[in-house]
């Protein structure tokens, strides 16, 4: 198992999760700034491992199915959506 960086925000992940049905390099890098090409190689990688474990289809080899990557990224979109809601509900408030 490696080490999933930080993502870039709250908001660009539930974004992407709701917009993108696959995750490709571009996608994965605004997810999480600053990572290095192996780095995406090998969170690529997690999502393909994850995606074989549930019997999902690859659409094609430069991308990652959205739902497989978070899964094997740990980022629990309902938790993300919580957070989200909750930030914008103080926003509204300050």
């Amino acid at each position: 198992m490696m080490n999933i960086p930080q993502i870039s925000s709250v908001e660009v992940a539930v974004r992407l999760y709701y917009e993108r049905l696959s995750l490709f390099t571009k996608d994965i890098k605004e997810l999480f700034p600053g990572i290095s090409s192996c780095t995406v190689q090998q969170l690529k990688k997690c999502a393909r491992d994850k995606a074989d474990e549930m019997g999902k289809m690859q659409y094609n080899n430069r991308s990652v199915l959205t739902e497989c990557a978070y899964l094997a990224w740990g980022l629990d979109i309902d938790s993300l959506e919580r957070r989200l809601n909750k930030i914008r509900k103080y926003q509204k408030t300050v």
